[in-house]
């Protein structure tokens, strides 16, 4: 039986792919989008767009009403330059937004994209059961989200049919190609390598996973998941690699010689100018406490029957999607 879906950042790399998956399989999709945005390519595919901002809470509750659910994929991203306030009425008064109009909408469900940037899994649990870290990164995409995050968390608790997921690094073609070639964006960073404008990079390792995967994971954490439970949202444990390691593949598959260079995290305040806080910051922890290898069948594998895509395939649909658009050459 088909519904109608709630999805916040429509326009986004991950909601738009929400979006057209959830079109393909019949459901009525309405999503939320500001005034200016780009979504004609939505309208073109059936998408219902109500003007309005994720950060005015009446014309969520306004543009929601009548959905049976929704997916909630609005978020600012980390960048170079973080304001807090921008990133709190976004990612966290956002967040509450949807939770609000979902219980009075009496939605069946909110799925909710997250991060993994806050959990400890030094003790050896896995990112869908570890416990939020005791001294979580302070920059203000982190900050906002687990704020987010934890209101989730609150919500379930008091009853509310409320799931999370959490993606790895975003990448891949997407139905709204301005959005998702955002400076911002993974994708950004991989063209930028592709037009070999990018010479270098921090390392740290990146669990990569193509948008589509991750829209996939979202939706069928709506029909399979269970109310708070936590979903792992990234690319095959093999495929965790550094964003230069990322740039040359693509750079191979594309056949273009150019190489980008891996650098290591330091305490130079120009390394926080150029990447961001958030980007230095995990580039710090992973460097001070590197991670194990995860496990390849995880729960989310088991309740969701989620199998995301090899890198190395998801790079190969990236890059032909790049040249039809004309990014590259």
């Amino acid at each position: 039986m088909s519904e109608t879906i709630f999805v916040t950042g429509g326009t986004g790399l991950t909601g738009a792919n929400v979006c057209r998956q959830l079109i393909e399989r019949g459901d009525h999709v309405r999503a939320l989008a500001r005034g200016g945005a780009d979504s004609d390519p939505l309208v073109a595919m059936g998408v219902e767009i109500v003007e309005g901002d994720i950060t005015d809470a009446e014309s969520v509750l306004a543009a929601s009403k009548g959905c049976d659910a929704a997916i909630h994929t609005a978020a600012l991203l980390g960048g170079a330059s973080q304001n807090i306030a921008d990133f709190r009425a976004v990612n966290t008064e956002g967040t509450r937004h949807v939770l609000d109009a979902g219980e009075a909408h009496g939605m069946r469900r909110v799925v909710a994209l997250s991060t993994g940037t806050f959990f400890d899994t030094s003790g050896g649990l896995s990112l869908e059961d570890a416990p939020v870290s005791e001294h979580p990164d302070d920059d203000p995409y982190t900050v906002t989200k687990l704020a987010a995050f934890l209101e989730c968390v609150k919500r379930a608790e008091a009853g509310q049919d409320v799931v999370t997921g959490h993606p790895g690094a975003i990448y891949g073609p997407s139905p709204v190609p301005s959005r998702a070639l955002s400076w911002t964006s993974f994708n950004g960073v991989l063209v930028g390598a592709l037009r070999g404008k990018l010479s270098k990079y921090l390392s740290f390792p990146v669990t990569w996973v193509l948008g589509n995967d991750v829209a996939w994971g979202s939706i069928a954490a709506l029909d399979h998941g269970v109310a708070g439970e936590r979903y792992l949202l990234d690319g095959r444990p093999q495929d965790v690699i550094s964003i230069a390691a990322c740039c040359n593949i693509a750079c191979e598959a594309a056949g273009i010689d150019h190489r980008v260079e891996d650098i290591p995290v330091t305490d130079d305040p120009e390394l926080v100018a150029e990447f961001g806080p958030t980007l230095v910051a995990i580039a710090a922890k992973a460097k001070a406490h590197p991670s194990k290898p995860r496990a390849i069948k995880t729960r989310t594998h088991a309740r969701l029957g989620y199998d995301p895509t090899a890198l190395h395939e998801g790079l190969a649909r990236l890059v032909p999607w790049l040249r039809e658009l004309g990014k590259i050459s």
